[in-house]
């Protein structure tokens, strides 16, 4: 009898021992997959804000040369939809950037807003030459750090 209530004992044993084993390695393989389930929307969401920022970096800049070009000879209105399009531009990536996005986008909309706005009716040469290639170096700076921004890689924190 003696040997019976051993081996029942010993049993219920091995088997509270396998339960706990089990319990615990279920948690951590749990802990574990939402970790990776987690990491993995992260990593799609970075990817996913980069495609927009790459949309509106390149609308920004197209619209920004577009600008320069159809007022070289001619005065914008400061009312006109297609100015006003172009600002409602600038404010969405003012929204969705960082601080060297914003400040290159900011200076990019101030060579553009002196390009397009010059008196072209009394134009210096000088003047207007310089007002428009400092858009243009304005332009090519935003390419280059939109690049830099757009072409970053997912970094777990």
């Amino acid at each position: 009898m003696e040997l019976t209530w051993i081996n029942v004992v010993d049993t219920a044993v091995k088997i509270g021992f396998g339960a706990i084993v089990s319990g615990v390695s279920a948690y951590f393989i749990l802990v574990k997959t939402q970790t990776n389930e987690t990491k993995k929307e992260e990593k799609a969401h970075f990817y996913k804000l980069q495609d927009e920022k790459k949309s509106k970096y390149v609308e920004f800049l197209s619209q920004s040369q577009e600008l320069i070009q159809s007022y070289l000879y001619t005065d914008c209105a400061r009312d006109a939809e297609h100015y006003k399009k172009y600002l409602r531009a600038y404010n969405e990536i003012q929204i969705i950037s960082d601080d060297a996005i914003r400040i290159a986008a900011n200076n990019l909309v101030s060579g553009v807003s002196d390009s397009i706005f010059l008196n072209k009716n009394n134009p210096s040469p000088t003047a207007e030459s310089s007002i428009f290639k400092a858009a243009n170096d304005r332009v090519s700076l935003f390419q280059k750090i939109a690049q830099a921004e757009v072409t970053k890689v997912y970094k777990e924190t």
